[in-house]
């Protein structure tokens, strides 16, 4: 009996339906992403990766359809873009205006770094990264300290007889 309920939960996890984000196309797109990924990119990767950041987890080429962020640390709902030479066009600008604005929308800060600033300001860029991360924890702090306020008492005399 036992090994049929464990097949059972199996199957179940198995055949679920996987989510938009966890698409086939979106995760062979974020593999491509990975495996090309620029410098700038490479380097930001190797300040962030294995929760350098004050212990908290990103991950890099993270689909949020229909984007794929550079970065993202789901948790602190925190994206992370390093804006190579496309960006700077009006193009560039008005599509990452779009994006920043469906990722806020959707609950995300965004932080967008200029690439070539990975090279020239290093600690200036790893510390813009800690500050954004410090803020989003501040922030998610003062959400779990702030809890939705309890539900009003019921009327007296409900449920009485009187």
């Amino acid at each position: 009996m036992l090994d049929e309920s464990v097949q059972l939960s199996f199957t179940m996890i198995t055949t679920m339906k996987r989510s938009r984000a966890r698409s086939q196309p979106a995760i062979e797109f974020a593999r491509d992403q990975r495996r090309n990924v620029n410098n700038f990119a490479s380097t930001v990767w190797q300040w962030i990766r294995n929760r350098q950041i004050f212990g908290q987890k990103f991950r890099r080429e993270f689909p949020i359809p229909p984007y794929t962020a550079d970065f993202c640390c789901v948790e602190l709902r925190l994206v992370i873009e390093i804006d190579g030479e496309p960006h700077f066009t009006e193009e560039g600008r008005e599509h990452d205006r779009i994006r920043d604005r469906f990722l806020q929308r959707s609950g995300y800060t965004v932080l967008r770094i200029p690439g070539y600033d990975v090279v020239r300001d290093d600690g200036s860029v790893i510390e813009k990264i800690r500050a954004a991360v410090r803020d989003a924890m501040n922030r998610e702090s003062l959400k779990s300290h702030n809890p939705s306020p309890p539900a009003p008492l019921p009327e007296t005399g409900r449920g009485e007889d009187d």
